[in-house]
């Protein structure tokens, strides 16, 4: 009963900002985690490394992780119908700091990433026709789209921010109208004869 009582701005805050969240963090952690599967081939005599596409407990992996920082951010936002007005604050602010918490290792992960696909994402050589991307081409552009839908994320957050101050602002300007003063007759206990 006190949750359908509750005001869900914080709820739809928490729900707006997680969309651009989850993608956010799908393109980290595709970054972070992703690594090829290695398989030992005789080549020339030679046993060498072979790399494969990532296996599917990686992707897998990456997908969940990926979901981690969307549902926390709805979860906050259903903590923060407890809490009142300030309920939008704490979403907004969560999804802040849970971009800035997936956007600051975004070097460290491209950077590594890059070095786990020699010959690009696509592991075909470079001298193949059949090559579709360059090596650290798929890693700059996956830190490029977290960075730009990180930016947008903060940007919504700023501005459920600005929209809840100037509805607090408008609500404490509020002054309520006078109270007319009552007529003659409440005022001597009966009409004046």
């Amino acid at each position: 009963m006190r949750l359908r009582k509750a005001p869900k701005a914080p709820l739809a805050v928490a729900a707006i900002l997680a969309t651009p969240l989850f993608f956010v963090a799908l393109m980290a952690m595709s970054l972070a985690i992703e690594k090829p599967s290695v398989h030992h081939v005789l080549k020339n005599g030679n046993i060498v490394a072979k790399l494969g596409d990532p296996l599917g407990s990686t992707e897998r992996a990456i997908w969940l992780l990926a979901l981690v920082p969307p549902i926390g951010l709805v979860l906050i936002g259903v903590a923060g119908m407890f809490i009142g007005r300030t309920g939008v604050i704490t979403s907004s602010l969560t999804a802040i700091a849970a971009t800035l918490v997936l956007l600051l290792p975004l070097d460290t992960w491209t950077h590594r990433h890059t070095a786990l696909y020699p010959d690009g994402i696509d592991l075909i050589p470079r001298s193949s026709t059949s090559d579709l991307y360059l090596r650290g081409e798929w890693e700059d552009a996956a830190r490029h789209t977290a960075e730009r839908l990180g930016l947008a994320t903060i940007v919504l957050a700023g501005l459920a921010l600005g929209i809840l101050a100037l509805f607090e602002l408008r609500r404490r300007r509020h002054v309520p109208a006078p109270v007319p003063p009552p007529p003659p007759e409440v005022l001597t206990g009966g009409p004046n004869i």
